[in-house]
């Protein structure tokens, strides 16, 4: 009987490459599932984020620029389709995703820098 365990305990080992495979899509399904039950829409894409910083930091980007983000991530759209779903030009839409992601990241380094000050310069 033992014997039998051990073999069918070595058929199943799987590769680390095939491990990293099921824990990522076990990740990415679960995220999804969460995304799926969170209140995030093409509105609010701040609603996808759990840390008050991040959320900050996309509530003020311009509410265009997140609309296109939430389209271009979250629903994960074509270009084509963004365009003809908010009746842009191709150069536009790419100039607001950019302009997007560049908000986020000087608001989120505004935060982090106003928190510090408000912290008294600890890290």
């Amino acid at each position: 009987m033992k014997k039998e365990k051990k073999k069918h305990l070595k058929e199943i080992q799987l590769p680390n490459e095939e491990i990293q495979k099921i824990l990522a899509n076990s990740y990415y399904e679960k995220s999804i599932k969460q995304l799926d039950n969170s209140t995030v829409t093409i509105n609010h894409l701040e609603n996808i984020f759990t840390n008050e910083t991040y959320y900050l930091a996309m509530k003020i980007v311009p509410l265009l620029e997140r609309k296109v983000l939430y389209l271009s991530y979250v629903e994960n759209i074509r270009l084509d389709d963004i365009c003809r779903r908010l009746k842009l030009p191709k150069k536009e839409v790419i100039k607001l995703r950019n302009s997007g992601i560049n908000h986020f990241k000087h608001n989120l380094e505004f935060l982090y820098k106003a928190n510090n000050l408000k912290n008294g310069g600890k890290n």
